[in-house]
């Protein structure tokens, strides 16, 4: 898929998720151009319901003990830490995270923000030793 979306090939998003993700249709307009990995917490057996038209991996903890093998014990589950094994298997040069119960803010005029488009506007803004920008405007 070809995207005009800053940094799409070169950025995942990272989900640590115990239940459906039926809040990203909140970020469609947003999130759409980058490729997701899903990290589902809990019952490996409980299957987790992704909205359609979503480019993204799902792993669960029978891929992890699966992959990493008797080295499993160090992605910890229950606590959202297991967002770290999205990290590990990202093969792109920046990753942005959320959790799944964070929801698109809005500017007192109702227009919708787009945090992970100030981010990247952040990453890509040289900096000077003294400054790093990293704030949300």
């Amino acid at each position: 898929m070809t995207s005009n979306a800053p940094l799409h090939d070169q950025l995942d998003i990272v989900i640590p998720t115990i239940r459906n993700l039926d809040f990203l249709e909140q970020w469609r307009d947003f999130f759409q151009p980058y490729h997701i990995i899903v990290i589902q917490d809990g019952d490996p057996k409980r299957k987790v319901e992704i909205p359609e038209g979503f480019d993204y991996e799902l792993y669960n903890r029978d891929d992890i003990e699966r992959i990493l093998g008797d080295k499993a014990w160090c992605i910890s589950f229950k606590d959202s830490a297991c967002r770290c094994f999205g990290y590990m298997v990202s093969k792109k040069k920046y990753i942005y995270t959320i959790d799944d119960d964070c929801f698109v803010a809005n500017k007192p005029t109702g227009e919708r923000i787009n945090a992970l488009e100030q981010h990247i506007k952040n990453l890509l803004t040289p900096s000077t030793p003294d400054f790093f920008q990293h704030t949300v405007r």
